[in-house]
């Protein structure tokens, strides 16, 4: 099977797609994003209710980071986990919020890549025995607001701000719709996420009265910042410490979970085989293309995009140990073919 065939039966469907169109979308501009506050969405994520008195045992138990900090810290707290194989490769990259820590009526909210939750719920199902847990996919939807003047702009519009920092979130009432307020990383100075219900989502936009930035845009800039887009840059292919997450979503202070002993294993020995890597050519390929060093295959292509702001093609991949060193340089597509420089590890 090919590399690409093996990509594209691990990533997301609507991931996989989105990222084929980018990199054949042409130029695209991410420049507006810079220097204004935007708003983005709906974005193509899943949000699922997380209830039950014993949520937060039941989670930490199963995930890769540090759950039960969330009930240590309290409501307005959040923390990004990953749900494993037991061979330590992505089933699921959550995102995960305690909204309410009262411990029999509170819950928590996941947000997800869409589709990833059914694999995450699946997955935990199997586990839950006698433990009181229960997962309900919602009709929520998620919008992004970014850019300079994202948090201003907010406030402006009526809603309250969480607190400074990665995950820190707060309810909150925006044109009359109840929403939860989300500081995260989307690769763009000063960036929200807004959760809030299906139907309200013309009344949000209205509220904000913002300028709309495209997806694409926004898929862009991350690349732009070396984000690692779950689903597709990161799948059931990898070892989460391979795919950028372990400072992300990894904690190596927690007691056990699905996948730990290859993960610290992994750890332990240093560099994994292969990492996933920030490169720029001329070209933006497309995902799967290979990767060349000295005439042997050393990787491939994840996500691309043709960056107006750049450039030039700018593009995530994975590329093996001894040939992934920042400034190095390699073959696109074929040995000999156009020139791809390391930027960064992801």
């Amino acid at each position: 099977m090919s590399i690409f065939a093996k990509w594209s039966e691990a990533a997301l469907p609507g991931v996989r797609q989105s990222f084929q169109d980018l990199a054949t979308a042409g130029p695209v501009s991410t420049e507006s994003l810079f220097l204004e506050a935007h708003l983005v969405g709906p974005l193509p994520v899943d949000v699922l209710q997380i209830d039950g008195r014993d949520r937060v045992r039941f989670l930490h138990a199963m995930l890769s980071n540090d759950i039960v900090l969330l009930d240590k810290a309290g409501p307005g707290h959040g923390v990004r986990a990953t749900l494993n194989s037991v061979q330590g490769r992505l089933v699921a990259d959550a995102h995960i919020y305690l909204v309410d820590g009262e411990k029999k009526t509170g819950h928590m909210l996941g947000l997800f890549e869409r589709g990833a939750s059914a694999a995450f719920v699946e997955m935990l199902d199997k586990y839950v025995i006698a433990e009181k847990v229960y997962f309900e996919v919602t009709d929520h939807v998620a919008f992004a607001v970014v850019g300079p003047g994202a948090g201003a702009a907010l406030a402006s519009a009526g809603a309250a701000l969480p607190e400074e920092g990665e995950h820190r979130h707060c309810a909150s009432n925006l044109g009359d719709v109840e929403v939860t307020v989300i500081r995260r990383d989307l690769g763009v100075p000063e960036s929200f996420v807004l959760v809030g219900p299906a139907e309200a989502a013309d009344a949000l936009a209205a509220a904000l009265g913002l300028p709309s930035a495209t997806p694409a845009q926004l898929e862009a800039a991350r690349i732009e910042s070396a984000l690692p887009r779950p689903g597709g840059d990161v799948t059931s292919l990898n070892i989460v410490l391979e795919g950028g997450l372990k400072d992300r979503a990894v904690s190596f202070t927690k007691g056990c979970y699905i996948g730990q002993e290859v993960i610290c294993r992994l750890d332990s020995i240093g560099t994994p085989a292969r990492l996933l890597v920030q490169l720029q050519a001329d070209v933006a390929p497309a995902p799967g293309t290979e990767l060349f060093n000295g005439g042997k295959n050393v990787g491939y292509v994840t996500s691309a995009v043709q960056s107006a702001r750049l450039g030039g093609g700018v593009f995530l991949g994975y590329v093996k140990k001894r040939s992934n060193e920042v400034g190095m340089t390699l073959a696109v597509g074929e040995a000999g073919g156009p020139e791809a420089t390391i930027r960064a590890h992801v």
